[in-house]
């Protein structure tokens, strides 16, 4: 005896509103791609940062260079 379910239509025919549904394959793809971005964001910060302590300790040098050549 069959049941409802399995008189049921395989696929839908209906009108969906919004975007369709990634399938499996696109799914992974699109973390990835989100990890990448997210890692080049954090490296590109790391980069900044590390930047700026190369800045802050030159005018470091400079000013104890100052302070050596006033003696």
């Amino acid at each position: 005896m069959a049941s409802s379910r399995d008189s049921a239509p395989s696929s839908d025919s209906g009108d969906r509103s919004g975007p369709p549904i990634p399938s499996t394959r696109q799914t992974p793809s699109t973390i990835y791609q989100i990890q990448i971005a997210l890692l080049r964001s954090q490296v590109a910060t790391l980069e900044t940062a590390l930047e700026q302590e190369r800045e802050q300790r030159q005018a470091v040098i400079d000013r104890y260079e100052r302070v050596i050549d006033g003696r």
